[in-house]
């Protein structure tokens, strides 16, 4: 039996292969389109960089989904010193799947405790499963790896029913959940019922999260944590999209799971159509009756705030975004009239969206957080939405509002935030859900996006501290690097909430590490933790299989 081509690439690295398959080699990888980061099958093919990818889809779903098949970070003590290294072995030496029969520890002796699953992350991760199983499947991958991968992502799919079901309201979906039976967070929260003897909702004042016991009836065995913001929304919604845009055709998803997967998606998009008692559209609803804590994506406010007439354009590619993909999975008639006649013909979220980026451009004071959503929106956007004439004022709007607006400083062109530069080349390249690139790629976009995924931490991604700027270095203004070359310029603590930045975006290869490298600042040199968290990836995955996926 030949080995297949990334058997052979991990041979060369010193991995063993446990999942051949007897399908002929001349068979394997067989398939006639071209990728933003070429599969085995085409020319410039980064066989080193897939066999990373393939470890951190390892970790990832042999250790964080482990509890509820959807994203979460794990702890495991810096004194488990035997159990570490089993875990290093694990990912370095072996390829397999099964920790228990490489190492004799089962994971759950290992892991000291899950942190829960929080949508703006969980999203993203089911959104790289999609990608990766469409990505396998279409590319010829051999059968078993296709297999497994189809797996992975239907009980992430599962996940993803449990977020909105769970809740018992139909058009709410849960901010995070955990699941009880495991140690972590669904073990050490206090849950607090969504109302009082007297019928009125708990807490008195609204947050940003309040934890809840099941209220479906259906799962009994984890707990939600209420109040859905903005982030955890739209990143629930890239899970959506990519989820339908894969499996839509695909005959070997069983039926329930598309049935399942359109009538969440109808629930959710009918709950953000309502006008509320606030007068306007687009408010996330909460289970207790309430808008939750950060709601409101209407093209009139600004954070919590209502202000008729600032045109806010932030919130509108959001907006059109999570709308853009509600339509495109429902195909429901009020639902794609609701995108194409009130959104964009008559309220010209498209046309707001390239003029008025407010909250995005804040300088030294911007918030990634808004970054990650107003990528994720043009993602959605630019992917889902058929209006020609709405999609090339949003590809205006990527160009000049996100990416590199003319006269501001701390641009995304300049950061090399890999999601950032794929939406980017995407955007402007024309390609959707339904067809390839129209026009030509930016390859220097593309190749920013590129450096950074090599340069990612290697796996496992421990949280280990990192200080690129020593206390006299930041005395004297300048600071010289991890690696001994790269000069930066100290800012001081005048970044946002007073955190410490450099004018220079920091290269991935030095900076601290992230739960999210997307949402994070790219201009703050130090941080991280003890070591004990072991993040399990999800930015480095959607990249990476996004880029996989979408056709030039």
């Amino acid at each position: 039996m030949k080995l297949t081509l990334l058997a052979l690439v991990l041979s060369c690295l010193g991995l063993s292969f446990c999942s051949c398959s007897a399908q002929p080699s001349h068979q394997l990888y067989t398939y006639d389109y071209s990728t933003l980061i070429p599969g085995p099958g085409e020319d410039g093919y980064d066989a080193q960089l897939e066999a990373t990818a393939r470890m951190r889809d390892r970790q990832f779903h042999v250790f964080h989904t482990l509890p509820t098949g959807l994203n979460a970070e794990v702890r495991i003590s810096v004194d488990k010193t035997e159990e570490r290294a089993a875990v290093e072995r694990f990912l370095l030496e072996d390829d397999g799947w099964d920790f228990e029969s490489f190492s004799g520890y089962k994971v759950e002796q290992v892991v000291d405790s899950w942190w829960k699953v929080a949508g703006a992350y969980a999203g993203a991760g089911l959104a790289a499963d999609a990608f990766r199983y469409g990505t396998m499947r279409d590319q010829n991958y051999p059968e078993v790896d296709v297999d497994l991968a189809r797996e992975q992502f239907l009980k992430a799919l599962d996940g993803l029913a449990l977020a909105v079901e769970i809740n018992g309201v139909e058009g709410v979906i849960v901010r995070g959940f955990a699941n009880t039976t495991y140690a972590g967070d669904g073990q050490n929260v206090e849950l607090v019922p969504l109302y009082d003897e007297d019928g009125n909702p708990l807490p008195e004042e609204k947050n940003n999260g309040t934890w809840r016991a099941d209220n479906s009836g259906k799962y009994p065995d984890y707990v939600w944590e209420d109040s859905c913001s903005r982030d955890m929304l739209i990143g629930w919604v890239l899970g959506f999209g990519a989820a339908w845009e894969v499996m839509a055709d695909d005959g070997s998803i069983p039926d329930s799971y598309k049935t399942r997967l359109r009538k969440h998606a109808s629930e959710l998009v009918h709950a953000l159509m309502r006008v509320p008692e606030s007068g306007y559209d687009l408010e996330i609803p909460d289970a207790d009756g309430r808008p939750t804590f950060h709601a409101y994506m209407n093209e009139n406010y600004v954070d919590r705030l209502l202000v008729p007439g600032i045109r806010n354009g932030f919130y509108s590619i959001m907006a059109l975004g999570i709308v853009g993909t509600f339509a495109y999975v429902t195909q429901e008639t009020d639902v794609v009239d609701y995108l194409e006649n009130d959104l964009i013909k008559n309220r010209d979220l498209p046309t707001i969206a390239a003029e008025h980026s407010v909250e995005l451009n804040l300088g030294n004071i911007t918030s990634f957080s808004n970054y990650n959503m107003a990528f994720d929106g043009a993602w959605l956007a630019l992917r889902y939405i058929r209006d020609q004439h709405a999609r090339s004022i949003l590809k205006k709007a990527l160009s000049e509002q996100l990416y590199d607006t003319p006269g501001e400083d701390f641009q995304p062109i300049e950061e090399a935030q890999s999601l950032y530069d794929f939406v980017y080349v995407t955007g402007m390249c024309g390609a959707s859900a339904e067809n390839p690139c129209t026009s030509e790629v930016d390859e220097s976009a593309l190749e920013r996006g590129m450096l950074s995924l090599r340069d990612f931490p290697a796996p496992p991604f421990w949280d280990t501290k990192r200080e690129n700027c020593d206390p006299a270095e930041l005395e004297s203004g300048v600071c010289v690097a991890d690696d001994g070359v790269t000069e930066l310029t100290v800012l001081g603590e005048v970044g946002r909430k007073g955190s410490l930045i450099v004018a220079e975006p920091i290269p991935m290869k030095l900076r601290p590490p992230s739960n999210y490298y997307w949402r994070s600042n790219p201009y703050e040199p130090n941080g991280g933790g003890d070591g004990s968290n072991m993040l399990p990836g999800p930015d480095f995955r959607l990249a990476y299989w996004l880029g996989r996926w979408v056709r030039r």
